[in-house]
């Protein structure tokens, strides 16, 4: 098929109305005048959208005292978002639990919890996760009425189109290729949509973090846990690559002459280097030979050991806690310097629980900085963001949102 795409008017009314509701999203209130003259459509056309919004029940007008003083003169008539017209919910498989929530479409909580859902097996998953939302449906009836859709984040490459996994190393074989999207939306009757844990975050950063955002069409968000990804969103959109696995860059080598692949992986790559689990495993051959006196007197059996713990040990200065960390952190800064230098986005956000010790923040942004090549005096930010336990989940209900109510795919 061609890569060009053409034009008729329902398409570019679809996607008009998209940039309307986009708008609304990063910067409401705003009056019908200031939306036209930021999306450059005519006036008529933008009243043309609201109205059918308002319609809908999604948009609102704004009476004058909702409004602050301009001054004198008559004040415009701004628009808004009604937050709870739509609710989505968001469900995430995580490798360790499954956390739920729902949301409006501002990202405010209304429910969210835990679950047992996971099992290797993708039959008796999806038994289980079929039960568990029929008993939400009957628990939850008002809410479930009001849910524009489903959607679910987990790891590995998720080819979010067809809904369905691709692979997760050598976790989950069963699930590879089924049709799991749709198979939960012919029993519920919901549109369902699923995607990569961590680029599912990257919606609930455009959607319920505006600010967090400003005024950047393209953005690259790297979160560190036991694997590591970076999706990269270019001119609002996601890119995901021919095969849906751009972002991977756990797997990107970094050092051929590394020795140490952990249990997973190859010797070199920065997951290896930089991970969560590998960062544990290193701690550990330390504990194990004697080389680490503060994790001794934390933790007294080497596989028991956390990364809290080893947070700990690296604020009490422990030096072979803290030298692991710093090697860790510098390959992470070199490996954001590269996307910089092939993507060029002005603005990252590093998520993991790593950075509860400001330290290892700090270490990335050095190694960032010393790396990066920049072609002239533009800015370029790293933000530390924590999405929170249930970010998966709210990630999932944003990617919902996104998918079925602002683009209306």
């Amino acid at each position: 098929m061609s890569g060009l795409e053409g034009r008729n008017l329902a398409k570019v009314k679809k996607q008009n109305m998209a940039a309307v509701k986009t708008i609304l999203y990063r910067q409401a209130p705003l009056s019908r005048v200031e939306i036209a003259e930021q999306l450059e459509l005519t006036p008529p056309t933008i009243t043309n959208i609201v109205s059918e919004l308002i319609q809908a029940g999604v948009v609102q007008e704004l009476t004058a005292s909702d409004l602050p003083n301009r001054g004198i003169g008559r004040k415009p008539i701004n628009i808004d978002l009604i937050p709870q017209a739509k609710l989505a919910l968001g469900i995430s498989l995580g490798r360790d639990r499954t956390r739920y929530c729902v949301t409006d479409l501002r990202g405010s909580f209304l429910l969210k919890g835990e679950t047992e859902l996971v099992a290797e097996n993708y039959e008796i998953m999806l038994q289980n996760l079929l039960n568990w939302l029929d008993q939400f449906k009957k628990k939850h009836t008002k809410e479930w009425q009001r849910l524009l859709g489903i959607g679910i984040s987990m790891p590995g490459i998720v080819d979010t189109h067809a809904g369905v996994l691709k692979s997760l190393d050598n976790e989950r074989i069963s699930w590879r290729d089924q049709p799991l999207a749709e198979s939960i939306s012919r029993w519920t009757g919901l549109p369902v949509v699923l995607e990569n844990n961590v680029r599912a975050r990257t919606s609930a950063i455009s959607l319920f973090h505006p600010k967090l955002v400003g005024d950047s069409l393209t953005f690259a968000f790297c979160h560190i846990s036991w694997g590591i990804a970076c999706p990269v969103v270019l001119d609002n959109r996601n890119f995901r690559g021919e095969d849906a696995a751009a972002g991977e860059i756990g797997k990107m080598i970094l050092d051929p002459q590394a020795a140490f692949a952990g249990k997973h992986g190859r010797p070199g790559t920065l997951e290896t280097l930089s991970g969560v689990s590998a960062i544990l495993e290193r701690c550990r051959e330390a504990l194990e030979r004697g080389e680490s006196p503060y994790l001794a007197k934390l933790c007294s059996v080497p596989q028991e050991l956390t990364l809290d713990q080893v947070l700990e040990a690296q604020r009490q200065g422990d030096p072979v806690v803290c030298r692991i960390l710093e090697q860790a952190m510098l390959f992470l800064g070199i490996a954001l310097a590269n996307i910089v230098d092939f993507l060029n986005p002005h603005l990252i956000f590093l998520s993991s629980a790593l950075f509860k010790n400001s330290e290892n923040f700090a270490l990335v942004e050095k190694s960032l900085y010393q790396y990066v090549f920049r072609s002239g005096a533009e800015e370029l930010k790293l933000v530390p963001v924590d999405l929170g336990e249930y970010g998966g989940a709210a990630g999932a209900a944003a990617r919902c949102i996104d998918r079925y109510f602002v683009r209306e795919l």
